[in-house]
């Protein structure tokens, strides 16, 4: 390995900002920097800006007549909208929200929040061993008081993909239930059709865009309850000054990835065969946590030692890997995912290895040898 040479294998947590994003924002805040609120030519200017910037995140999905965007500062205030936002808004049609017991914490201490401050009802869908949810369990789960089913299309530790094209035909069926998803970890990675879900969010920052930076996209009929109420920017759904800027590098870099899924896929495919090899060449030292289906995430179980370590060991050789999500790393010492799909004291010893199509194979080929020297020799 180069001296001192950056080997980054942690891009479910955040990636490098697309030059072609970089400079599309800082050219707006040079020439465009006038309020989109404003009545005046600069102020009309920038919100013209941001109307096209609507339009082409739109078109990138296919949804330029059905859904409507509403720009938000990450997925995360995406998903406080979107859930609380429509079950607020809607409390007289009933009590009940669905999620999946492996959601994202930006979900999770929502409708925690939900229960323990609104007298929600929440019912949290079981996992297999391999991260899947069963549609079937979905089923049962509805009540005449669901209004509300959140589930992700990929999940951030594991990066199993769920059955969400399915889930929403199926929940077509049943008119009160608003579907939401959180696309984070989908967006640029795999081909899925939004037609049919009712809202989405999604982060700038995972797709080569800016920390800061984000939306909810959601059929134009559906109605929220405001979470910050002001001046009515976003058709009154997200009050507070435009981040013009902050739109159209979003649109830059949506537009950007979804126009790569099928090229950067099999480049990522290539560099997750090393990792899923050696794995599966040790079975003493790993338990495997994730799958082929999605080669972006490689999730892994340390047998005999401790994930912290591990982790902690390859930073000092300059190599980027996470033990559980970054969301929840400072504050937890276990990932609730790989718990959930039932293997106990394995979850306190995660390694996610998340792949981009700036990675290399010969950064995997490093990072694998770098990795089996510190597990061999740490001593217990």
């Amino acid at each position: 390995m180069a001296e001192n040479k950056l080997i980054y294998f942690d891009n479910a947590a955040t990636t490098k900002v697309n030059p072609e994003v970089l400079l599309a924002y800082t050219k707006v805040c040079e020439t465009t920097f006038a309020n989109a609120s404003s009545v005046h030519f600069e102020g009309q200017k920038a919100n013209r800006l941001l109307d096209k910037s609507r339009e082409l995140i739109l078109s990138s999905f296919g949804l330029q007549n059905s859904h409507q965007v509403i720009f938000t500062s990450g997925a995360t205030e995406a998903n406080n909208l979107a859930i609380k936002g429509y079950v607020l808004k809607y409390k007289n049609r009933g009590n009940h929200i669905i999620v999946s017991a492996i959601e994202h914490a930006s979900v999770l201490e929502v409708v925690k929040q939900l229960h323990d401050e609104f007298g929600f009802e929440v019912t949290y869908l079981p996992v297999d061993e391999h991260g899947n949810i069963d549609v079937a369990d979905l089923v049962n789960a509805i009540k005449d008081q669901t209004i509300l089913v959140s589930i992700m299309a990929v999940n951030n530790e594991i990066g199993i993909i769920n059955q969400i094209e399915e889930i929403a035909l199926l929940l077509k069926s049943y008119p009160k239930i608003v579907f939401h998803v959180d696309a984070t970890q989908a967006i640029g990675k795999i081909n899925l059709n939004y037609s049919n879900v009712d809202m989405f969010s999604y982060s700038g920052h995972k797709i080569h865009g800016l920390k800061g930076t984000g939306a909810l996209i959601k059929t134009k009929k559906l109605e929220l309850l405001p979470i910050n109420s002001g001046g009515g920017q976003e058709d009154n759904f997200r009050s507070g000054t435009n981040d013009v800027a902050g739109a159209v590098s979003l649109a830059k870099a949506t537009s950007l990835v979804m126009g790569e899924i099928e090229k950067n896929k099999a480049k990522i495919t290539a560099i997750s065969y090393f990792f899923y090899e050696y794995l599966e060449e040790n079975p003493d030292l790993y338990e495997i946590n994730s799958t082929k289906d999605n080669p972006y995430i490689v999730n892994f179980s340390l047998k005999t030692k401790k994930a912290s370590v591990v982790v902690e060991g390859l930073s000092n050789k300059n190599i980027m890997v996470s033990s559980i999500s970054a969301c929840h790393s400072r504050r937890e010492a276990y990932s609730h995912v790989v718990e959930a799909m039932g293997k106990g004291e394995l979850s306190h010893n995660t390694i996610r290895i998340s792949i981009d199509s700036n990675n290399t194979i010969e950064e995997a080929k490093t990072l694998i040898k770098e990795l089996d020297i510190l597990v061999r020799g740490i001593k217990q």
